[in-house]
């Protein structure tokens, strides 16, 4: 939340999406080649630090720009958004407030809301509803204002001691992990998500993910660890079984314990094809031929154009006895 994603619409208006408008512009990286452009290359150079999420150089640049347009509240709210991805939440709040002082009426709303967010990631919940309140107000789309009741509903409960106070920056930071993922930075997707698990132990939805970026990082052991806390916490994770039969699947070559994974996954979930498929995997590669048509076919039911089934399923039958 609050860092512009490759895929977002670019913050220049022009109506394409980040990568493919001012993040194409290869422009230096040395912030002290800034002082000669012109106030939009520096504007572009400045997202394009954002997007790759060198946070100090865009600030850099957005202060030399406020030096020529010192009421933007696109800048100052720009900003606030380099503040946000330091994770410094009460200094962005600071310059969200500042963005909403010289904000023109078809901006408030999304700056309310930023600044709502920013309050609440730094524990000042009152003022947070505050300003998630107003930005009720300022959004007019049904779907907008269903959301933000929504937050209202959770920090009420945060207000009320119902629940902890980091829930709502656990969810942030979750939602920051999603990017991460989108951006296929899994490193940082990692520390992000270790760091709220310590914070947020009982979150299975934290465990998961922090599988999926293990698993994509090749750490297997530390992957199969966190689909375990994952499952340990939520019995019915299905997704969590699955991955749990891959790894143990490919990597780990331990067809058995595989094939029990896949099998506790259709347990919860019947119309699981992947999950009956990788058992077809499984029954053959432990030599249960039998058993692995059954599956395919199985697969070929819910999904009667399963590529891989059909051609499974080919290449057995058509094996000399």
């Amino acid at each position: 939340m609050g860092t512009i994603l490759r895929n977002s619409p670019c913050p220049c208006g022009s109506g394409k999406k980040f990568k493919n408008c001012c993040l194409e512009k290869q422009f230096p990286s040395d912030t002290q080649q800034t002082s000669d452009d012109g106030p939009q290359e520096k504007m572009a150079l400045a997202y394009k630090a954002m997007s790759e999420k060198r946070w100090h150089d865009a600030l850099t640049i957005f202060e030399e720009c406020l030096e020529d347009q010192s009421d933007s509240a696109q800048i100052i709210g720009a900003m606030a958004s380099c503040y946000e991805g330091e994770e410094d939440f009460l200094r962005a709040s600071e310059f969200y407030e500042k963005a909403l002082a010289v904000s023109k009426h078809s901006e408030t709303a999304q700056i309310l809301y930023r600044l709502g967010v920013s309050r609440a990631c730094s524990g000042r919940i009152e003022k947070s509803i505050e300003a998630f309140e107003k930005a009720k107000e300022a959004f007019h789309a049904p779907q907008e204002r269903e959301v933000i009741e929504k937050i209202l509903e959770e920090l009420s409960q945060i207000k009320s001691g119902d629940k902890p106070l980091y829930s709502f920056l656990s969810q942030v930071q979750l939602q920051r992990a999603f990017s991460d993922f989108d951006d296929e930075d899994y490193e940082n997707a990692a520390i992000r998500l270790e760091k709220i698990s310590s914070m947020d132990p009982n979150n299975s939805a934290i465990y998961y993910n922090l599988g999926v970026a293990y698993a994509f990082l090749k750490r297997d052991d530390a992957a199969l660890a966190s689909f375990e806390k994952t499952i340990a916490l939520d019995p019915e994770y299905v997704t969590a079984y699955y991955n749990l039969g891959q790894i143990y699947l490919i990597t780990k070559r331990d067809f058995s314990r595989a094939l029990n994974y896949f099998d506790r996954a259709v347990s919860f979930r019947d119309n699981y094809i992947g999950a009956h498929h990788q058992k077809g995997v499984a029954y053959e590669l432990l030599g249960d031929t039998e058993k692995a048509i059954q599956c395919w076919n199985k697969t070929l039911e819910l999904d009667p154009g399963n590529k891989q089934a059909l051609e499974n399923l080919q290449r057995v039958q058509n094996k000399p006895s």
